[in-house]
């Protein structure tokens, strides 16, 4: 199984292919002082991954872009980026998740001296008013 992530809506895609992605957690929920389904829920997508690094710096560096977006201050319209997750498994996609509001709430990186191995970790959310564009897709595989 391998995952896909890509962002758009920026200047430029930020674009992860399976060799870089290791774990994706979606969830949605509603309040949890809720007697019934609210319509104050919100939808998160957390992914956690390996930071491949290029000879040549600054072109290619997925994570770079990550890292940029997160700081863009929310006055800005760019902040609110398409976030599209997939999953792969023996070469179909079986699942895909697209936040089309999606804002970064967390992200970080950590890179071990030793090893030479960074990994990254983004916690997106989609913009609440926007929650019906969202999409959760399955079942692309023929019959």
């Amino acid at each position: 199984m391998g995952f896909r992530m890509k962002i758009t809506g920026g200047t430029e895609d930020i674009v992860f292919d399976e060799r870089s992605i290791t774990r994706v957690d979606f969830n949605s929920a509603s309040s949890p002082d809720s007697n019934a389904r609210a319509t104050d829920f919100g939808m998160t997508v957390k992914v956690w991954g390996r930071m491949l690094y290029k000879r040549g710096a600054g072109e290619g560096d997925a994570t770079l872009g990550l890292a940029q977006w997160s700081q863009v201050p929310s006055e800005r319209p760019d902040c609110y980026r398409s976030a599209e997750i997939t999953v792969v498994s023996a070469g179909q996609v079986v699942r895909q998740i697209t936040l089309p509001d999606a804002f970064v709430m967390e992200y970080s990186e950590e890179v071990d001296d030793e090893s030479g191995v960074g990994t990254f970790y983004i916690h997106m959310k989609q913009k609440k008013d926007e929650n019906a564009a969202a999409k959760i897709e399955g079942g692309f595989g023929g019959e």
